[in-house]
């Protein structure tokens, strides 16, 4: 699986947040949006646009979304997302939570070139 490759992420593979909590298992995953079920009884499910996905690690059945535990629930996922695609991948196979944690701290902001000063 590439880092961009969302549809390799496998339908049961638990679902962590920014802040390292459990927020439900993938249902299933699109180029827009990771489906989230949460809860046994009575599950809640949770379109999170596939944007929000920070890293995805096979090895351990997991991927990492960059919003926290309140930010998903307080947030209406009841739809899917109407925003495109992906643009970017998220960090696959990390060695380590500091490596991951280096990752989502990371800005992604480029600055605009600005013409020299004379």
């Amino acid at each position: 699986m590439s880092s961009n490759d969302i549809h390799g992420i496998e339908s049961g593979w638990a679902v962590k947040t920014a802040d390292a909590q459990g927020v439900g298992t993938v249902e299933e995953t699109t180029d827009r949006y990771i489906l989230v079920k949460s809860g046994l009884i009575n599950a809640s499910h949770h379109y999170l646009p596939a944007a929000t996905l920070a890293h995805v690690r096979p090895e351990l059945k997991e991927i990492g979304i960059s919003l926290t535990a309140a930010e998903v629930d307080e947030g209406d996922w009841a739809e899917p997302p109407a925003e495109g695609p992906r643009t970017e991948g998220a960090p696959l196979n990390l060695e380590s939570d500091a490596d991951v944690d280096d990752v989502m701290r990371k800005s992604t902001t480029v600055e605009p070139e600005r013409p020299p000063t004379i």
